[in-house]
């Protein structure tokens, strides 16, 4: 019993923990050049240049809007917060005081989280104001933006356990991965229209279970795949993004 009542005291707290870190990276970080650049003017550039002039109806082009805003903005806080908090010896004071790694990996996934949840509302006012956008599946257009942006914002913690002080060191090799996840998840290029292997890849991308989540949501027609699959896809791939940066952080701390 005593044991128990340990387990829930301890989850409680680190929770607060994490909570606490959260907050204060949204309150700080939010308006930072990288952030505004990466998060949200980013996704739009690329939205318009590679939908104009595509042939497709207005309630096609959204959920393409909404994959990329989520799938930009929540993996752009970690790699830009956590190498400017190394050089300024943040992220150490979080690890010499009382407090876990795991704590302080979830405070920054939850940044990246809320900034994906915050960013999408602007397509979403867009296209309720002035196009008439309406969800017909209100529970998966929900978990597609909600687990998407988990596994994004969990992503993004994973590319920033690399071990540096300069942000471009960390968004360079994130950008080696997250611009091909574009052409291979059906956000430009239809998954039909994709050799057998690149489709097979497509099926593993978290970003492809995104774009099928939002479309089924907003009553699109997408690719034949089960809603609970996408669904299994995004909390798999998150658990694994989460781990790995656990993982890599404990590396990195054993060498210092």
């Amino acid at each position: 019993m005593s044991e128990n009542v340990e387990l829930v005291t301890r989850i409680r707290k680190e929770g607060s923990r994490a909570a606490a870190i959260g907050w204060k990276d949204i309150r700080t970080y939010y308006l930072s050049p990288p952030t505004v650049m990466f998060g949200v003017m980013f996704p739009f550039a690329l939205f318009f240049t590679f939908t104009v002039g595509r042939n497709l109806s207005i309630m096609e082009m959204f959920p393409i809007l909404f994959a990329q805003t989520v799938f930009w903005a929540a993996s752009t806080v970690g790699p830009v917060v956590i190498p400017l908090e190394r050089r300024t010896k943040t992220f150490d004071r979080y690890l010499s005081a009382p407090m876990s790694l795991i704590s302080v990996i979830l405070g920054k996934s939850i940044a990246g989280v809320v900034f994906g949840l915050l960013v999408s509302i602007i397509p979403f006012l867009v296209g309720w104001l002035f196009f008439s956008l309406q969800i017909v599946d209100l529970i998966l257009f929900t978990l597609g933006i909600f687990l998407s942006c988990l596994a994004f914002a969990a992503m993004g913690i994973m590319f920033a356990s690399v071990p540096t002080e300069n942000v471009g060191n960390i968004m360079m090799p994130m950008n080696f991965v997250r611009i091909p996840l574009l052409f291979i998840s059906g956000i430009f290029i239809p998954i039909e229209s994709l050799p057998f292997l690149a489709q097979v890849v497509s099926l593993v991308s978290p970003l492809t279970h995104t774009l099928i989540l939002i479309r089924m949501g907003l009553g699109v027609s997408s690719y034949p795949i089960a809603p609970a699959v996408s669904v299994v896809v995004l909390l798999i791939t998150s658990m694994m993004f989460l781990i790995v940066s656990i993982k890599f952080h404990e590396i990195n701390k054993r060498r210092e």
